[in-house]
């Protein structure tokens, strides 16, 4: 758990047992029902006879021994419904909730980053990767609102989803991707053939199903949002921002720009593919980057970084100096990219692709690096050709601009700092 607060997570002397403590942060639900919210009492006892034997109630057994001791644990059956036993909630803190982990990029930019800022931020808890249940349903019953972030279908998220519309609190899902079943076929995973047609329509069949229960959503784009009013017209667009203090300061940019030196009048270029989906979207400049390795080895030196396959050891054959850079942590990487003169970010010319952020160009242009970019929309949107960056459309202009730049590195320079002072003005916070 990422916890910002002394007061948003109640403390409790150890021998207050959690229905004591769920009770005193919801007074107005029974002790009995709370009970049988957080826990199925049938199944417990039919795994655990020796608890049912005792007479112990299997939720105050679980949560104070159970737990620790990693007992089997059954989420109870809850109704999906749009009516609540109580009121909805109107005060109380605001809960964001992933399975993924606490370094995960979307996890970062859709919860973490935005509410730094925020005057009330003393009334937001965060909760990602494997929490105790017991500390995740501390925090549900002090919410009025709970905001899943990008959820799955699993029991857990299913659990927390029925339990939050049980009692009266607010659901809210945010998703930095379009992950509606339609577009199934162009998702990454499935277009870089990690998975087949059928496979990602039904793992987005079974997501989507989620969307009805909640009651609004958040989106990185717009063009997620269109879509996502078909189901809900309550969307709200709220653009990826990363916080300054990751931005270089306006001296180091400045002095970068004065004393950069080519090495061997040598343009570093960076390839940061994130995850081995975006195999794919590599290969539409592959051959690109392949006829100006055999035409002009001499003026650029290449780094793959993430999970993408290997290819260094192509270019290392065409005598471009080339290596492959392992996974690291968030600041790390923006070190990376800062030691490097150039970022790729090609991307397939696809509905998917237009719905995605631009956060590879955001995390580039803090640090005073530009990127050549394929011409997709939210690229398109901050992006002017030449000035802080270059767009291309085809393989053809993907060589040309690449042959220009690499030909006349002084132009990284200037597009480098447009691309800084442009982010700096409108893309943090």
């Amino acid at each position: 758990m990422t916890k910002l607060t002394n007061s948003a997570t109640p403390t409790t002397p150890y021998t207050f047992s959690l229905l004591e403590t769920l009770h005193s942060l919801r007074p107005d639900l029974d002790k009995n029902l709370i009970s049988r919210l957080v826990i199925d009492e049938t199944a417990y006892y039919r795994d655990h006879k020796d608890v049912h034997k005792a007479g112990v109630p299997a939720a105050r057994h679980y949560f104070q021994y159970g737990e620790k001791e990693k007992r089997r644990y059954h989420y109870p059956r809850l109704p999906f419904s749009k009516n609540s036993c109580s009121a909805p909630i109107t005060q109380g803190t605001t809960v964001f909730y992933t399975d993924a982990p606490e370094d995960n990029a979307s996890w970062l930019y859709r919860c973490i980053f935005p509410h730094k800022k925020d005057d009330n931020f003393d009334q937001v808890i965060f909760f990602a990767g494997n929490n105790l249940l017991s500390d995740i349903l501390k925090a549900v019953f002090s919410a009025k609102k709970m905001i899943f972030m990008r959820p799955a279908y699993s029991p857990k998220i299913i659990y927390l989803v029925q339990l939050c519309r049980t009692i009266g609190i607010s659901v809210e899902f945010d998703y930095d991707d379009l992950l509606l079943p339609e577009y199934a076929r162009e998702r990454g995973a499935c277009r870089s053939g990690l998975r087949t047609p059928q496979e990602d329509f039904g793992e987005s069949l079974k997501q989507s199903a989620l969307t009805v229960y909640a009651d609004s959503f958040t989106c990185s784009t717009e063009a997620i949002a269109l879509e996502l009013r078909k189901i809900n017209p309550s969307v709200t667009v709220r653009q990826n921002k990363l916080p300054i203090k990751y931005f270089k300061t306006t001296q180091q940019v400045v002095a970068r720009a004065k004393t950069h030196k080519f090495l061997d009048n040598k343009v570093k270029i960076l390839y940061l593919s994130g995850s081995n989906t975006h195999k794919r979207d590599f290969s539409t400049i592959t051959g690109p980057l392949t006829k100006l390795a055999q035409q002009h080895p001499e003026k650029f030196s290449i780094s793959f970084m993430g999970s993408l396959s290997d290819y260094s050891n192509v270019f290392s054959t065409l005598g471009v100096k080339s290596q492959m850079i392992s996974t690291a942590s968030f600041e790390k990487m923006l070190e990376i990219i800062f030691n490097h003169d150039l970022v790729l970010v090609p991307l397939e010319n696809s509905v998917f692709n237009n719905c995605k952020s631009n956060i590879k160009y955001l995390e580039c242009a803090s640090q005073s690096v530009p990127v050549i970019a394929s011409n997709v929309s939210e690229f398109n949107s901050v992006i002017t050709d030449g000035d802080n960056g270059w767009l291309c459309n085809n393989e053809l202009e993907w060589y040309e601009k690449l042959v220009k730049i690499t030909s006349n590195p002084d132009l990284i320079i200037s597009c480098g700092i447009n691309a800084y002072k442009q982010a700096k003005q409108g893309l943090s916070v």
